[in-house]
């Protein structure tokens, strides 16, 4: 099926790894021109696109989504080289070096890492490529998480980042509209991979397990079970879709 991509342009942080890398990969398998964007080296990401036979749609441009200054230095280069941005995937968050912490032993710098990089982050990369977006009509992609509708143990600074991006994701919905934007939320559940076994650590198998035994199908959710929405919300497929949260989790979280 043609989800009729060809030729549009994405923005997607986070796209040094994991999930970031999937989506890239995704968005390049159905002809979008690609601009990673991370703090940390992105090389691999380009190499996994271009063993796909797709590297001349691939750019990465560096940005720390916890410095005002260089968001907006970072957007203002996209925009001078792209002029329209068609997709912005807000995929980047701090999850894989947080470690488990009770709420009495939370650091308050480590609370206002998450939040600036988690929350701010997302906000700044919307408000700095919204002329792009408006023009292109586009859609916005924000990255909640499954930890925020269960309230985890242990991550209260990364649950209330991820509940605030799910209240953002409304209120830019409704604010946005009038652009002819839309703004939905991913949702992922407890996702197998790197960043998740930083964070589970020795309890990592048991974690995984235990999920799994809750969710409806009893198989992990990977990186790449996330790219197929992420490519939905982005299409004009889902033209009529807004403001709204997308749990992808097999059944963790039922409405």
């Amino acid at each position: 099926m043609d989800i009729k991509l060809s030729g549009k342009t994405a923005v997607v942080t986070g796209a040094a790894m994991g999930i970031g890398r999937e989506i890239c990969a995704g968005f390049a398998s159905n002809d979008v021109k690609v601009i990673g964007v991370d703090i940390v080296d992105m090389d691999e990401t380009g190499k996994y696109i271009d063993s796909m036979g797709k590297g001349e749609l691939w750019t990465q441009v560096t940005i720390d989504l916890a410095s005002p200054e260089s968001v907006n230095a970072g957007c203002k280069k996209i925009m001078e080289d792209f002029k329209s941005v068609d997709v912005l995937v807000n995929n980047a968050a701090l999850y894989g070096g947080l470690k488990m912490t009770p709420m009495d032993k939370l650091g308050l710098d480590e609370w206002d890492k998450v939040m600036a990089v988690n929350v701010r982050g997302t906000f700044l990369m919307t408000r700095e490529l919204l002329p792009a977006l408006t023009a292109a009509k586009g859609h916005v992609i924000n990255f909640a998480s499954g930890a925020a509708l269960r309230g985890s143990p242990g991550l209260m600074h990364y649950v209330a980042s991820k509940g605030a991006v799910i209240g953002m994701t409304r209120a830019m919905a409704t604010e946005l509209g009038a652009h002819g934007i839309t703004v939905n939320a991913v949702a992922p559940g407890f996702v197998s991979n790197e960043a998740s076994q930083k964070m589970g650590g020795e309890m990592f198998s048991r974690y995984l397990e235990m999920t799994v035994g809750a969710q409806a199908i009893h198989e992990p959710v990977e990186a790449k079970d996330i790219v197929g929405t992420v490519l939905y919300l982005a299409s004009p497929l889902a033209d009529a879709v807004t403001g709204q949260l997308c749990p992808v989790d097999r059944g963790l979280i039922k409405y």
